[in-house]
């Protein structure tokens, strides 16, 4: 999401007619930044033998523009095998693989690209900085802890903390009513301002309360955010525009500009444009100092160090001083984007040109004698192989919150908590190590309907501080059991072929020598049969209306996982209630039906795979026929959404072969290894 919002946008000025050629079509629509609709008709081509190779490349495009590291991974992969395959395709390749942590590969693809491409410096650039993260800094010693956030993140994009009168605020793109307001390059909603409370007042490193939209005049059907306050007094934001933005060809492109309101009661004033706004390029990502004396940007303006840039201006009087931008020791000639700036002066920012793990890390830097001193990378687990960014301390603590779309989060970018350690300097003495006895984890995985424990199931563990992902295999009783030393918040998902996944959070507060802590529940498994029905839960529609609702989607969500998860055909059945004619209600339970299986397509699920059924009244569940007076909730239960597996099939394509029976007992993972989201949704 950050770098889909960095400062390109586009909205559609002209109609444009269908063609007859899929890929040209899709191609059409990357065009105009359409990437979510170009993936939906490249899905479909890729399997017609004619466009295969021409998709090809084009899908592993849309997926890089989205953000998409694990698909675009895949269909790089067979990109870079095509006999025309181009320079660039290597150097894409090889950004997804030093992104999902393969730096060997990744090191492998960049010198490839060194040798096609020999004028542009990129590949033998990034093929070092992989030698440095599996050479030096392997021996680093972690700054930091980190955790997510409960509450306050979405299955969408939630980044750029900040904070205001003891609050927490943040941009998002979960959009409640994203059918009416959708961003094409993402499919999902626009950004808007959200803010939330700690359950216990200014301990931001507790939980925190569901956010609500930030009050004020910022939220408006474009993207809003990140924002940034000077106390309770003044705030400056990010806005984007569909209008008097510069136009190229027949698109035109939306530019990023500051906004500010100051305070007045409690109440913001009427919102005023920063002075730098301007149609030619972009100004964003404004973080003020804490005095409000300093102001730092992001923009691609004239005279910076290439990508965008970071500058500062300083107050004069009631206004703004020149723009100066922070020079070779902090800008790159790529992209550095949401600083932040602390309390005793130092400036948190990200980056993607200086040596990191992959896509953006955060860096520190302080400012001496007048002069900027060489970043820092902050390491891990604070960074990643993925975007890292937005870093952020909580006013006077040593806790506050970054950003980051590394897998295991719940949506497409999370908010982390973090808190810095305190490193000391080892006993010169050491004292004689007594181990205490162990400690284990410990559950149970069952057939869902059966309630028999199952044998041979694979456990996947996973501890977000590191990032590991612990593999066990269930005995014959369906138990699993795992070290563990140290209190933390754990993830437990069970998977088996041909059954539907389980998962759940395990809290460990506190570790006693000896003891075995027991699973808050057993892992329930629900077989997946030929002709077996699943409902699926809180799918609701409009009166008289077929639209998916942005309620349903996380619903429908679960099926796209089941079915990226195991190779199965299914039908998608709707059924109505007994109210209303037989012919209108076979005819609006088809179309709810087909909205669906539409939906579950645009996500990835081949056509092919899923079929569209609409039942009308015709399978009632109880008694509530024509003429029958019955409750509403009676009624409800006749109005339900069901899949039925048709049948088994080998998978279609590289990214259905995820194998959980391929691990081995006792196996350690990074979480990179396993697909995104992996232990989405998890309660």
């Amino acid at each position: 999401m950050k770098k889909i919002f960095l400062f390109s946008f586009a909205a559609l000025l002209i109609a444009i007619t269908s063609m007859a050629q899929p890929t040209r079509r899709a191609e059409k629509k990357m065009k105009l930044y359409n990437y979510s609709r170009a993936v939906h008709i490249l899905n479909r081509a890729v399997e017609k033998q004619k466009y295969h190779d021409a998709a090809i490349p084009l899908l592993a495009e849309c997926y890089r523009m989205q953000n998409d590291v694990f698909n675009s991974k895949a269909w790089y992969a067979q990109a870079v095998e095509l006999s025309n395959a181009k320079p660039e395709w290597y150097l894409f390749y090889a950004q997804a693989l030093r992104t999902t942590g393969d730096y060997s590969k990744a090191r492998d693809m960049y010198l490839k690209y060194a040798q096609l491409n020999p004028s542009d410096n990129r590949g033998k650039l990034f093929a070092a900085y992989c030698d440095t993260v599996t050479g030096p800094w392997k021996k680093k010693v972690p700054g930091f802890e980190i955790k997510i956030v409960n509450n306050i993140n979405s299955p969408q994009s939630d980044f750029g903390p900040s904070f205001y009168a003891g609050e927490l605020v943040f941009a998002s793109d979960r959009n409640t009513n994203v059918d009416e307001n959708n961003y094409g390059w993402t499919g999902r909603g626009y950004l808007d301002i959200l803010d939330s409370k700690p359950e216990a007042p200014n301990e931001f490193w507790g939980d925190m309360k569901l956010p609500a939209s930030f009050k004020g005049k910022f939220n408006q059907s474009f993207h809003d955010g990140p924002a940034t306050f000077r106390g309770n007094d003044e705030v400056y934001f990010t806005r984007t525009f569909r209008d008097k933005a510069k136009k190229q060809d027949k698109i035109r492109t939306n530019l990023l500009k500051i906004y500010y309101a100051t305070g007045i009661n409690g109440k913001w004033s009427s919102l005023e444009p920063f002075f730098l706004n301007n149609p030619d390029y972009s100004v964003g990502h404004p973080a003020l100092s804490p005095d409000g004396n300093v102001l730092c940007f992001v923009s691609d303006m004239p005279g910076g160090q290439g990508g965008t840039d970071l500058w500062i201006c300083k107050k004069e009087g009631s206004g703004w001083g020149k723009p100066v931008n922070l020079g070779p020791e902090i800008n790159t000639p790529f992209n550095e984007m949401f600083p932040s700036i602390q309390s005793d002066g130092t400036l948190l920012y990200s980056s993607e040109g200086l040596p990191g793990y992959g896509g953006l890390d955060i860096y520190s830097a302080a400012h001496e004698k007048d002069k900027w001193v060489k970043p820092t990378n902050l390491g891990m687990p604070l960074n990643s192989s993925f975007d890292d960014f937005a870093m952020n301390y909580a006013p006077g603590a040593k806790n506050g919150f970054f950003s980051s779309n590394r897998p295991g989060g719940l949506g497409n970018d999370d908010i982390y908590g973090f808190r810095k350690l305190d490193i000391k300097e080892p006993e010169i003495i050491k004292p004689i190590e007594v181990k205490p006895e162990p400690s284990y984890i410990a559950g149970v995985v069952k057939d869902k309907t059966s309630g028999k424990p199952l044998e041979g199931a694979t456990v996947f563990i996973y501890n977000p501080n590191g990032g590991k992902v612990y593999v066990l295999k269930t005995g014959p009783d369906g138990s699993y059991k795992l070290p563990v030393d140290r209190p933390a918040d754990l993830t437990v998902k069970a998977m088996m072929p041909k059954y539907i996944a389980d998962c759940e959070p395990f809290k460990i507060d506190e570790i006693k020598p000896g003891t075995t802590l027991s699973a808050p529940r057993d892992l329930l498994l629900d077989k997946l049969e030929v002709n077996k029905t699943f409902k699926i839960d809180n799918i609701y529609y409009d009166f008289n209306k077929f639209d998916i609702r942005a309620d349903a989607k996380p619903e429908l969500d679960k099926l796209v996982k089941i079915m990226n998860e195991n190779s199965i055909t299914v039908e998608l059945g709707s059924h109505t209630d007994s109210r209303g004619s037989f012919t209108y209600n076979d005819k609006l339970s088809q179309n709810r039906a087909q909205s669906a299986v539409d939906y579950i397509v645009s996500q990835g699920i081949s056509a092919s795979r899923i079929t569209a059924k609409g039942y009308g009244e015709r399978q009632l569940t109880n008694r509530c026929a024509d003429g029958v007076k019955c409750s509403d909730e009676e009624q409800q239960a006749n109005r339900r959404t069901e899949f039925k597996v048709l049948g088994f099939t080998a998978p279609v394509n590289v990214l259905d072969q995820f194998d959980p029976g391929k691990f081995n007992n006792g196996e350690e993972l990074d979480i990179r290894l396993l697909p995104g989201g992996f232990f989405y949704p998890c309660k």
